[in-house]
């Protein structure tokens, strides 16, 4: 039983070292070929741990050579072109100034409702209000409304707001948060002045965030209560 566990523990931080240096694409939007990396290492990763008879080298190895292969493919399709071509899917335009493209409908696969289903979910409710649909290499679809359905701009209504930009997270659940003190160039001295002049305490903090504008908010355990 110690064995088993020991040697899930190793798997288990080797697959988190491996998908760290295949980059964070791999946890979210996956290409045809990470999909396949992603599987391989998966089913890979699952012999030695249910299999004690096997070696763990006997995975390690596999997985060092697919991810080899994988940070190489990734690498060869972001300098030549064709080879993306070859390898990666191209976005198809399903509508195209409020008009469905039924072949590409066809080509990929998707009915009208699935298709009315992704508008719904993106607010819009009518054909004729999307200038673009398109799905795109990872699957998802992108929608654009014609300008005359979309939500006006600052631009459109002559407003210059402020930029803020965004909130770093100083404070979670009374402990400081060192990575987002350092971002916004915050030292602990500045930090106890303003939770002083809020007439708080670290301890009594659920969160503090501070955007790029210099706008803090604090939200104290006892508010989280009322």
């Amino acid at each position: 039983m110690t064995t088993l566990l020991i040697r899930t523990v190793l798997i288990y931080i080797f697959l988190i070292s491996v998908m760290r240096l295949m980059g964070k694409r791999q946890l979210g939007e996956l290409e045809v070929s990470e999909l396949v990396s992603t599987i391989l290492l998966s089913d890979i990763a699952s012999l030695p741990i249910t299999d004690q008879s096997i070696p763990l080298i006997y995975a390690i190895l596999p997985i060092i050579t697919i991810t080899a292969f994988e940070v190489t493919m990734s690498l060869l399709l972001t300098k030549l072109r064709f080879f993306k071509n070859i390898l990666s899917a191209r976005p198809s335009v399903l509508i195209r100034k409020g008009r469905i493209d039924q072949k590409e409908m066809l080509k990929n696969r998707i009915s009208i409702d699935e298709l009315f289903s992704e508008l719904r979910q993106q607010g819009v409710s009518d054909i004729s209000e999307v200038e673009y649909a398109i799905i795109e290499q990872n699957g998802k679809m992108t929608v654009l409304p014609k300008r005359l359905h979309s939500q006006p701009t600052f631009e459109d209504l002559g407003l210059s707001p402020k930029e803020r930009g965004i909130c770093h997270i100083l404070i979670s659940d009374g402990r400081i948060d060192r990575h987002g003190l350092k971002s916004t160039n915050k030292t602990e001295v500045w930090l106890t002045k303003t939770l002083r002049k809020h007439d708080t305490t670290l301890g009594e903090v659920f969160l503090m965030t501070l955007d790029d504008s210099g706008k803090s908010n604090i939200i104290k355990r006892s508010d989280l209560a009322q």
